[in-house]
């Protein structure tokens, strides 16, 4: 059950009866143990994967021996760990070989060891190494496995909430899964891990507990129906697509008497395959075994006797712990919400009212929800404030002893100790508004001090520790000063601010001469990214790295310094403690003198030290003064340089440049490592071999993956009857209701027809939520919009008002972006912002906008930058290349010519972009009515529909439309105002009723009108005023006056008004469509009703209703792997069975005409019987239709007819001689085709012989059926046309 970010898993109901049925070794048992001790169950299982499991000692495998300074630290160390210390302190240099000596420790102590690092970068390195070192056992990686990670949160002071957004890197993922496995099949285990062991995991035991164990010759006693639920058990997802087909999933194939299963490990690098065979014999009939089991790897695959198979996610829960702990949290639910009404917090109380019952909602009906991992507390079980499960459980599991190394342990600890306090700080807040439950402060990582409960002996590592360490050894640290290449501490040199680019650009180029590497360190990223692009600029090649970067991005960067890709490494904090960097020669600090965190003694010592591999190495400081921070480490450097010299003096040592680590990505290294051991493998998925081919053949031919095993829309009786034909291909809002009303689910489209059918198509893949969702499903309706723009800003304030309990997005953000220039700023700059920060400070902060999304804002941001080039210049003006006021001096021009009246190319562009703004932002809507009024097509222009739209709050509130006969000669706009008045005098505002949130109300504050209401309006504002009164009599209250106007003639408002009555007329004329349909017989026709039927049999005078209807449509990329395509309507539905695909064979290039006509020539001979036969039979795929549809105009029409009668069918319209009585091999047929109209908003109907189309009316209830079967025949066509191209592509 996958809960936002964290996966349980639901374990069937059925799991001791299914336990009982399978193989001893196979069958996984239940267990409800919270706690790290084994059950006895778990006990069997871990010595059965243990009895074929190495059971090897730590043993060191490096090629040289401990130097300098690392065999008395061993010694020393070694020694206290073995004399019961539970703190020590490992104090080296940077480049004296505290890895090395660490591996010794840990080989010599013999525990499983756990080693904490204070980033993902510096772990990946270090489980390099310590692979290196102990190359015999498991050294393994456990990391974050989030590529982009922004968590849930409120800010209090601008009211703003963030909902959590994040992406899974699935090699990251695999590493987790090695360490956990490694942990419960080994004891020589060192895991590397960052910050995440912290987090809640679930409980080992039951990891164990679902865990399967598989041996060639097990029996399965029900067959593979149930080793196929076993899986489905594990969290495994049956996955028969080659596309989607990965880490977590498995394929497989059954016959009578074999089953073959592909299986793919969250663990491994590549799948498994399983084979299953039924065995025929005296006692039992069908006796199911394991045949033999392959596993995968880079060279292909081999045959393995037994293997074990864990869950695909940690979190593992019975199912039966469902429903129990919605109750809980229902409980929960009542019991805070009491609370927060008492407190007067009503908002509040409303906000987490419906937010967690939509969560129960889906959880019950999908079994997750989104941010289920803050349910965690009652989904596992636990009491209010007990810690989560975490790695430490893994580690320490059955009271196993092992070791904790804190590596750079004066970063590590204090990060360690501010993951629950800033956890706590941001959950509290969520709490506090609303946003979530309390039991959400659950979800967390473990305190400082529940950490500490669980570590028997730990080891501190560090060139600089601090205070908490050198408290809680129990000895003094043990010195690390003699490095084993002899190499001494770097040169550090101070030089003044002023000029110091160009002196560093000077300085790269020197060394980039003799092949070295240079290091420079900005204060901000910003900074960083800017010289890089300086450097760049000046012919040094040049990289930058920060936090903003991913994992990847980072190792990537330092790869290109290692390889000489880059003479220069630019950064801010990342160039620090632990890189291993030895080409690097040269540490430029900037602005050294600016004392804080960045510029502290600790982190001078350690950006210092990563020159400190380099027997050429030296150090840089720009500095216009001596801060304490530079004293500080300036004298500790030359002490240590001094005591280093004298040492080579007095031993007869040369210094020597370490060789370096390769030059192959940190994560490529352990790839490299792992690729070796077949059992525990992970590699990234582009090296998997062992695959789904594109042909859907797997390692051999006698192993098919099923293909029609998918996720499908059902074709229910519900789905079916939801009619969308009146859909327009027009951007809007749409809302998905159940049979009550109730909006289900809000989106918004660019072509609004097309997004909706996209729902019920055939074979549509969805989500489990949108699956319950179109399940409940009985009804669309849409809003119109001028533009997609003005769409999204209005999705996003209807799903803010009404949260949809299938919406999952932008359900509290009503934020849109603005650009802000900060004028007050010394280095004013551009950039966006969520929303204005401080309106008032306007002396300080310019803002433009809205806009409807980043995108905009990030084109006008990037427009103005490359003709400005205002960021480089802002970076020179500060380190002194660029004067301030000549900076200034640009920044107000771009300001002037692109957000003042200039009609500049990017200022029209800005412009067009603010339009959305002025609906849906703007001030003048707040509490608008907007009404037009338009004439009823189909009606002998007797009868009018006046439509008002509400806008309320940046919302459409509400529509209403009315129905008004006409008098004869009423044709002026003064008539048709007069026509206005009468029906907000008459109908609409005296059936008012005041609604519950004052901001909507139902009536105005101000009314738009497109034509003045003469001698009316004061009628109308008394009406107003005494509907107001009537609706809400206990109001105290001073009404406010209505003012009713036109548009306005100038300025902002004018924009704005426009932009109202467009949305208004647009809606008024698509109501005007539907009340014409809805005259044809007094309700709205579809295409499955039988009325379009009834209309096609009067429209080309057939004897019948047609019953099979066939559309034709060609599909290609510019002349490449052309695909024709059938589709098929059965009495008004479509028969997705008897659909066809045609690919093109003999036509090259461009050439509809005949692609269509090869297409109708191969489909049409198959109607008839071989030999002198007739027709096949109606129940035959290949009979003849009652109509042929084609996509296309005449053009088309024509070519198509000529295809036909070549195959001796022929159009029903007497311009073909029929042919000579007595042949057998002939038939009439209705051909028709529908072609978009020259303006688009329409369609056209061809038949045969005539240029003019036959439709009379816009739309009608036979020409909405034509276009849903012409819509379905394009849509079927491109879906097989890609498939072919791609096929054609990897092939």
């Amino acid at each position: 059950m996958i809960l936002g970010g964290v996966c349980f898993m639901l374990r069937p109901r059925s799991a001791t009866a299914l336990s009982s049925r399978l193989p001893r070794r196979l069958a996984a048992s239940s267990s409800s143990s919270t706690t790290s001790q084994l059950s006895s169950s778990s006990l069997a299982s871990l010595e059965m994967i243990e009895k074929d499991s190495p059971r090897q000692s730590f043993q060191v495998t490096a090629p040289y021996e401990p130097m300098g300074d690392q065999p008395q630290a061993i010694e020393q160390l070694v020694k206290q760990l073995d004399e019961g210390d539970r703190f020590s302190i490992l104090k080296g240099i940077t480049g004296t070989g505290k890895t090395f000596v660490m591996s010794h420790c840990i080989a010599k102590h013999g525990k499983p060891t756990l080693i904490l690092c204070h980033n993902k970068t510096l772990a990946a390195q270090l489980a390099r190494e310590l692979r290196s070192f102990l190359g015999g056992n498991a050294v393994e990686l456990f990391v974050s496995f989030y590529n982009h990670y922004i968590p849930e949160s409120y800010n209090e002071a601008s009211g703003r909430y963030v909902a959590k957004k994040s992406s899974i890197n699935q090699e990251i993922d695999a590493m987790r899964h090695r360490a956990t496995r490694a942990l419960l099949m080994r004891q020589d285990v060192v895991v590397v891990a960052s910050v995440s062991c912290i987090y809640g995991l679930g409980l080992p035991t039951e990891y164990l507990d679902a865990s399967m164990n598989l041996n060639v010759g097990d029996v399965v006693e029900e067959g593979p129906e149930d080793f196929l639920s076993q899986l489905d058990a594990m969290l495994y997802v049956n996955e028969q697509t080659d596309d989607e087909f990965g880490r977590g999933t498995y394929q497989y194939n059954q016959t009578l008497a074999e089953c073959d299963i592909i299986v793919w490990p969250p663990n491994e690098s590549f799948p498994m395959k399983i084979k299953l065979r039924s065995e025929m014999t005296s006692s039992s009939p069908s006796l199911w075994k394991v045949k033999y089991i392959q596993q995968g790897h880079s060279m292909g695959h081999s045959d393995i006797d037994s293997t074990c198979l864990f869950p695909a996610k940690h979190h593992v829960m019975p199912e039966e712990r469902l429903e129990a702990a919605c109750l809980d949290i229902e409980q929960e639910l009542r019991e805070r919400v009491k609370e927060l009404m008492s407190q007067r917090k009503f908002e509040e109380a409303n906000r987490l009212q419906q937010r967690v019952s939509n969560d129960l909602l889906l959880l019950r009906e999908t079994g997750f929800c989104p941010g289920g991992e803050n349910y965690s507390r009652h989904f596992a079980q636990r009491a209010a404030g007990e810690p989560p499960n975490t790695l430490m459980d893994y580690l320490g599991l059955d009271g196993r002893e092992w070791l904790l190394v804190v590596d750079e342990s004066h970063v590590t600890l204090p990060q360690l100790r501010a993951m629950y306090a800033g956890d706590r700080a941001r959950k509290q807040r969520l709490v506090k508004h609303g946003y979530r439950l309390p039991s959400a402060l659950d979800n967390r990582p473990l305190r400082d001090d529940e950490f500490w409960q669980t570590i028997q002996k730990g080891v501190f590592v560090s060139a600089t520790p601090a205070k908490q360490e050198m408290e809680w050894a129990e000895r003094k640290p043990i010195d690390m000063v003699i490095r084993p290449t002899f190499v001494c501490d770097p040169v550090i040199e101070v030089r003044p601010i002023e000029g110091q680019l160009k002196d560093l650009v000077e300085e790269i180029q020197s060394r980039a001469k003799r092949q070295e590497r240079t290091l420079a360190v900005a204060l901000t990223k910003r900074d960083a990214e800017d010289l890089s692009d300086y450097l760049n600029e000046h012919s040094i090649s040049s990289a930058f790295i920060h936090s903003g970067l991913n994992i990847h991005e980072r190792a990537d960067a330092l790869k290109a310094l290692q390889n000489g890709k880059v003479d220069c490494l630019v950064g801010v904090n990342l160039l620090r403690e632990g890189l291993d960097l030895p080409q690097v020669s040269l540490v430029a600090i900037l602005n050294a003198d600016s004392e804080g965190f960045l510029r502290s003694e600790t982190a001078l010592l350690q950006t210092v030290g990563r020159a400190a591999r380099n027997a050429q190495g030296k150090a840089i400081f720009y500095a216009n003064r001596i801060t304490a921070s530079m004293d500080k480490c300036l004298v500790g450097t030359k002490e240590r340089r001094e005591k280093q010299l004298l040492y080579n003096l007095e031993n007869g040592c040369s210094m020597k440049s370490a060789k370096g680590s390769s030059v192959l990505s940190i994560f490529d290294l352990l790839k490299d490592q792992i690729a070796a051991e077949q059992p525990l493998q992970v590699v990234g998925r582009e090296h998997r071999t062992l695959d789904v081919k594109k042909d859907g053949d797997v390692l051999d031919d006698e192993f098919r993956v099923r293909s029609d095993v998918m996720v499908q829309v059902p074709e229910g009786e519900a789905r079916d009857l939801i009619n969308t034909d009146h859909v327009p291909s027009s951007p809007g809002v749409y809302f998905w209701k159940d049979e009550n009303g109730e909006i289900l689910y809000i989106g918004k489209a660019k072509r609004l027809r097309t997004r909706v059918k996209s729902y019920l198509r055939p074979k549509s893949r969805h989500s489990a939520r949108i699956e319950v969702m179109l399940d409940k499903a009985r009804r669309i309706d849409f809003v119109l919009t001028g533009s997609e723009r003005d769409a999204l800003l209005l999705e996003s304030n209807l799903i803010k008002h009404h949260q949809p309990p299938y919406n999952i997005l932008l359900k509290d953000d009503t934020s849109y972006p603005y650009i802000c220039a900060s004028v007050g700023d010394q280095y004013p700059r551009f950039f966006a912002t969520p929303q204005r920060q401080d309106r008032l400070a306007s002396s300080k902060y310019r803002y433009f906008g809205p806009y409807p999304h980043y995108n905009e804002c990030n084109q006008i941001l990037e427009a103005i930058e490359s003709q400005y080039d205002l960021r480089a210049k802002s970076f020179m003006a500060r380190h002194g290349d660029m004067t301030h006021e000549d900076y200034l001096e640009i920044f107000d021009a771009a300001i002037n010519e692109n957000f003042g009246s200039s009609s500049s190319k990017l200022n029209r562009l800005r412009s067009k972009f603010e339009e959305a703004g002025h609906l849906f932002d703007s001030e003048y809507n707040v509490c608008r009515d907007v009404v037009s009024f338009t004439k009823i097509p189909d009606q002998n222009e007797s009868t009018g529909l006046v439509h008002i739209v509400q806008l309320r709050e940046g919302l459409v509130a509400g529509q209403f439309s009315y129905e008004c006969k006409i008098p004869s000669g009423m044709s002026n706009e003064e008539d048709h105002a007069a026509v206005i008045a009468h029906v907000l005098e008459r109908q609409h505002y005296p059936s008012g009723e005041e609604t519950l949130d004052a901001r909507l109300s139902f009536f105005p504050t101000e009314i738009l009108v497109p034509h003045p209401i003469v001698g009316s309006a004061t009628r109308l504002k008394q009406v107003i005023q005494a509907a107001q009164t009537k609706a809400s009599p206990s109001s105290t209250g001073k009404q406010e006056r209505v003012a009713i106007r036109t548009v306005a003639k100038r300025g902002v408002r004018k924009k704005s008004d426009e932009v109202a009555l467009n949305l208004c007329v647009e809606n008024a004329g698509q109501a005007a469509y539907d009340k014409a349909l809805e005259s044809i017989q007094g309700s709205v026709k579809s295409s499955v009703d039988g009325t379009a039927l009834k209309e096609l049999q009067k429209l080309f005078n057939l004897d019948k209703k047609p019953s099979r209807i066939e559309c034709y449509d060609i599909s290609h990329n510019h002349g490449d792997f052309p695909v024709g395509s059938r589709v098929v309507f059965i009495d008004g539905k479509k028969e997705p069975s008897l659909y066809r695909k045609f690919n093109i064979k003999s036509v090259d290039g461009v050439d509809d005409y005949a692609s269509l006509q090869e297409v109708l020539s191969r489909r049409f001979q198959r109607a008839w019987v071989n030999g002198a036969g007739g027709a096949v039979a109606e129940n035959d795929p290949w009979s003849l239709p009652d109509i042929i549809l084609i996509d296309g105009g005449p053009g088309q029409l024509n070519s198509a007819v000529d295809a036909l009668v070549s195959q001796r069918i022929f159009p029903a319209d007497g311009f073909y001689n029929l042919p000579t009585k007595g042949s057998k091999r002939s038939a009439t047929v209705v051909v028709c085709s529908l072609a978009k109209g020259v303006n688009r908003k329409k369609d056209d109907l061809y038949v045969y012989g005539s240029n003019e189309p036959i439709n009379t009316s816009t739309d009608s209830p036979a020409l909405l059926l034509l276009r849903s079967l012409r819509d379905e025949s394009h849509r079927f066509a491109l879906n097989a046309h890609r498939s072919r191209r791609s096929i054609r592509k990897s092939t």
